[in-house]
């Protein structure tokens, strides 16, 4: 058992970047995982191996981004991490993946509608692309923090995807429900184009994701 602080939500965060690794949101060591506890937050370290990372190396850090535990790197994207903790109360993990589909809305600049039922009711009104900005900084992190607003996904423009949630478990939901809608999408192109959800419908699902929200 670790001696560090956290030990039950470090193998959480473990598990999100195997998870992430293993169902296709990333390849190597790129991506990141992190949830919040007391302190801050726990967040996966730079360039290790999803497979080979340890609890002991998931560095726990304050939300102003000093380091309280770890002796490794922590992975070169906190600080959007961080930026969406300190802007959302009701977010208690972050997922920074490389998906496939999400991947070509980011490159493409692309935002995705909410074009289904399910998609409106969880995500929100459309997955915004944040622009452009050098991995690291302070300006991708508010790029994304203002992209993502109060919904739960938003693309990096030539980058990737950011998807957040209460736990690791809902913001990896998130990341999957994102991939799948971003597929259907394209395939709905293919076949003509999309079909309209009526506005009724859509207050309706905005209702339904804010008492979500508010859980």
């Amino acid at each position: 058992m670790s001696a560090m602080k956290y030990p039950e939500e470090r193998e959480k965060v473990v598990d999100g970047g195997r998870q992430m690794l293993q169902r296709g949101f990333t390849e190597g060591t790129s991506g990141n995982v992190s949830m919040r506890v007391e302190d801050g937050a726990l967040i996966t370290p730079s360039s290790v191996p999803y497979m080979e990372i340890t609890p002991d190396d998931v560095v726990l850090m304050d939300l102003e981004g000093n380091v309280l535990e770890g002796e490794r790197v922590a992975s070169v994207e906190h600080k959007v991490h961080l930026e969406c903790y300190k802007r959302r109360a009701n977010v208690g993990a972050v997922i920074h993946s490389h998906p496939i589909v999400g991947s070509m809305f980011a490159a493409a600049r692309l935002p995705l509608p909410a074009f289904l039922d399910e998609f409106g009711v969880y995500i929100g009104e459309e997955v915004r692309v944040a622009e452009w900005g050098m991995s690291g900084t302070q300006e991708i992190a508010d790029q994304v923090a203002d992209a993502l607003g109060e919904h739960n996904a938003a693309f990096i423009a030539s980058h990737g995807m950011v998807c957040v949630g209460r736990d690791i478990d809902h913001a990896m939901l998130n990341t999957a429900r994102v991939e799948r809608a971003g597929l259907i999408f394209l395939g709905a192109k293919l076949l003509g184009g999309l079909g309209e959800i009526p506005e009724h419908a859509r207050d309706l699902y905005k209702q339904v994701f804010a008492y979500f929200q508010s859980q």
